[in-house]
């Protein structure tokens, strides 16, 4: 065989390497990449991933207790996820954000969805919108997820449970955030581990 040939097969299946992992993270439900997953991150490094969570929901704190809980549970599961209080040095930085219908965020590249509980929007590195199922519009980012922006909606009904719900609330959000879409409401790592290229645990 050729010399010059062997490199143009190495890319060639490289290419095809990415495509079908490309493949494999939409069928399991998580925003594909086409070169890292996030900010500065090497699929498969086994190296922790930074995770900044900027806790942005002021006023009362009703926010505040079911975020550190949420960010607890995610930390607690998996050794490669590093959280983390401020940006610098993150690989992802999430930043916590509340409202009410009456008073929508305005939203970048992503359709509001009126009543909802929470929203994510995810950013890749060049600050496009990697837009997930349910939004009509299509994923039109890398998947080297750098930032994303959680909304929490104040409409949630009070009641006995209400810091249970909350803390379901974010888990999900947070997932979003980390690169799932359909995912359950609660923890999910197994996903996650996948886009990352985690050793099995």
């Amino acid at each position: 065989m050729s010399s010059s040939r062997t490199p143009r097969r190495a890319a060639a299946c490289s290419l095809l390497a990415l495509a079908i992992l490309a493949l494999a993270s939409m069928a399991c439900g998580v925003i594909p990449f086409t070169s890292q997953p996030a900010a500065g991150y090497a699929y498969g490094s086994g190296a922790p991933l930074r995770v900044a969570v900027i806790d942005e929901t002021g006023g009362d704190g009703a926010w505040s207790p079911a975020i550190d809980a949420a960010v607890a549970r995610y930390g607690s599961a998996s050794p490669y996820l590093r959280f983390q209080r401020d940006a610098a040095g993150a690989n992802i930085v999430i930043t916590m954000h509340r409202y009410n219908d009456g008073q929508p965020p305005e939203m970048v590249g992503y359709v509001f969805p009126a009543g909802a509980g929470g929203f994510t929007e995810v950013y890749d590195v060049d600050g496009a919108p990697c837009n997930y199922p349910p939004s009509p519009l299509p994923v039109n980012c890398s998947g080297e997820i750098a930032n994303a922006e959680v909304y929490l909606n104040d409409i949630i009904p009070p009641g006995a449970d209400i810091e249970a719900r909350r803390q379901r609330l974010v888990l999900h959000e947070v997932g979003h955030a980390l690169g799932l879409v359909r995912h359950a409401p609660d923890l999910d790592i197994a996903e996650l581990t996948q886009r990352y290229g985690w050793p099995a645990q």
